[in-house]
């Protein structure tokens, strides 16, 4: 995929995350952001871009286990 098209997917992703995330409405608010994760995962695997898969795993192992909130 061309970095053009690639860096409009991924900057449309993240936009759409951070819309989502300040709408008021809890099912747009949600579709917004799904929307968004399809093209930021969209566009790490048809672009290829290595930083954005591993900026995932980081967040994912960042995240607490459910685990841990329960115990709580």
């Amino acid at each position: 995929m061309p970095w053009g098209i690639t860096l409009i997917l991924v900057t449309a992703g993240i936009w759409l995350c951070l819309l989502g995330g300040v709408n008021r409405d809890d099912v747009v608010g949600l579709l917004l952001r799904i929307i968004g994760m399809v093209f930021l995962v969209a566009a790490s695997i048809f672009g290829r871009l290595l930083w954005l898969d591993l900026a995932g795993i980081g967040l994912a192992l960042w995240l607490p286990s459910a685990n841990k909130r329960q115990q709580a």
